[in-house]
């Protein structure tokens, strides 16, 4: 489907739900006729009936990523946290989406991060993550949505290991966006985590 298509159709359905119970279930903030989102570490702003999409800091979204936000805001049901983490690989249809998330969210974060703790470190506090107690050399819970949480895990390598990078969400996501979307947060959290570590190294 476009990408036009899709914005279309995803802004008809969030016109056609009570803004309130959008919030209650999505965890956003409705006041002022537009949606105040939290989104990692900054908040989006959607107004209804449809205007430009941006963050705090007036900021425009790409249009993939408006459509991510909308389509977080049209599925949410209010499921809580399952406090049980998965792979990209266990979410429903994922086998359609697994080599885009693979190459653009894992290899991305991989490449960048394989064998630079510090930088995984830095780039992980910037995008508001917590530090978590897991296996792994590294690793890092984001709060993605106020209903979505995800975790990034680095394993560093030796000299008879390659370095490894896991991306894991909450089993409850499917309650939240379609997997395809699924893919492109982890693209995004992938893309972002590494330009707060090129701004470091050229700061």
């Amino acid at each position: 489907m476009p990408l036009d298509t899709g914005l279309d159709l995803a802004w008809q359905e969030l016109q056609n739900l009570s803004p309130y119970v959008v919030g209650a279930k999505s965890g956003a903030d409705f006041k002022e006729g537009r949606f105040h989102l939290p989104f990692f570490n900054r908040t989006i702003l959607i107004p209804l009936p449809r205007g430009k999409v941006t963050d705090d800091k007036s900021n425009p979204l790409p249009p993939w990523l408006e459509l991510l936000i909308l389509h977080y805001l049209v599925t949410a049901d209010g499921t809580p946290e399952a406090d049980q983490w998965i792979t990209y690989r266990q979410l429903p249809g994922a086998a359609l989406f697994e080599s885009r998330f693979n190459n653009m969210a894992i290899r991305s974060l991989l490449q960048t991060f394989g064998n630079n703790l510090e930088g995984f470190h830095r780039a992980g506090e910037a995008m508001g993550g917590i530090p978590m107690s897991r296996t792994g050399d590294a690793s890092f819970r984001f709060l993605a949505l106020p209903q979505l949480p995800m975790a990034v895990i680095l394993y560093l390598g030796d000299e008879e290991v390659s370095p490894s990078v896991n991306v894991l969400f909450d089993a409850n996501a499917p309650h939240y966006l379609p997997t395809e979307d699924l893919s492109y947060l982890g693209v995004y959290l992938g893309m972002t985590m590494r330009n707060l570590q090129s701004d470091a190294r050229h700061g």
